[in-house]
């Protein structure tokens, strides 16, 4: 009997001090060594328009790589390159498939198949803080090349796409989330820790606030869950043709490996609500919208 209770003691005392154990979730990528990523979404969005409702339907599938270049003190210089970007559209009103992979016909078609050729490179700290592109001017103008290929009706419309999609703080939105699940310090198990960023997409900015909760260690293996709020914000443009009043909240559950610091796998799950105003010649028609997300991140490679 005496030996049982020893053993539960034991036991117990090895839980409270693994609890106690500070881990230190920071990026340790190897230099040149080539990581993989891949993430779909699911999007069902109800929109109303003039009091008829639709429904939208959206999945895409990314697939990104990355290396390191070269790292000095805390802050590595990281190469990027979307490989996949690929989208599928379904709704009343119209259908529509890009892939990034293929140069297709229509302009937006050939934007991202060489935003897909091109690699672009970050400094991201090993906190996994985006700092600054090194080479967003070169990335930008080696894709909007590909406008002297579109024909000429085309060609303003094609401009109007590419300045949108190449926009600085648009590319920034699609690189600061992938190592924003990080602490600033070493975290024991309960700990939270907060990190913010902005999505920015067809001049539509959200604030997305997070925070992390580290829940267990197992097998060399950080479990993290947390929560987004997401809020859009003010336009930056004076005028807008289009405006958002949206929030909600995204929450997740994801492991990170301890040796590399890397999100080997996070699911999501989001509700976002609100309104879209569009404006037109001085009239205003208000949009509510609902959409309902889940996604899957995984390290491939």
């Amino acid at each position: 009997m005496k030996t049982l209770i020893s053993l539960v003691f034991v036991a117990l005392l090895g839980i409270s001090l693994m609890a106690q154990t500070p881990v230190n979730l920071k990026l340790n990528l190897e230099k040149g060594k080539l990581y993989t990523i891949k993430s779909t979404s699911k999007q069902a969005i109800q929109q109303s328009v003039n009091g008829q409702q639709y429904a939208v339907n959206i999945f895409s599938n990314t697939v990104v790589s990355y290396k390191v270049l070269r790292q000095e003190n805390d802050i590595m210089d990281i190469e990027l390159k979307f490989d996949t970007i690929a989208t599928k559209i379904s709704s009343p009103m119209f259908n529509r498939e890009t892939n990034s992979t293929k140069a297709g016909k229509e302009p937006i078609e050939k934007l991202m198949n060489k935003f897909s050729k091109y690699k672009l490179i970050a400094k991201i700290s090993t906190s996994g803080k985006f700092v600054d592109f090194v080479n967003y001017h070169k990335f930008k103008d080696s894709v909007m090349m590909v406008l002297d290929s579109v024909p000429a009706a085309k060609k303003d419309q094609a401009k109007m796409q590419a300045e949108g999609l190449l926009k600085e703080s648009a590319i920034k939105s699609m690189v600061e989330p992938f190592f924003a699940y990080l602490p600033e310090k070493a975290v024991k198990i309960g700990d939270t820790w907060e990190t913010s960023y902005f999505r920015n997409a067809n001049n539509i900015s959200m604030l997305s606030a997070n925070s992390f909760t580290l829940k267990g260690v197992e097998n060399n293996e950080a479990l993290v869950s947390g929560k987004s709020e997401i809020e859009s914000m003010p336009p930056v443009d004076a005028s807008p043709q289009m405006s958002s009043d949206l929030k909600g909240t995204i929450t997740f559950d994801a492991t990170i490996d301890l040796t590399t610091g890397l999100a080997l796998h996070n699911t999501a799950k989001g509700h976002i609500e609100g309104t879209n105003t569009m404006k037109n010649n001085g009239n205003e028609m208000k949009m509510p919208m609902v959409v309902d997300s889940q996604s899957e991140t995984i390290m491939i490679k």
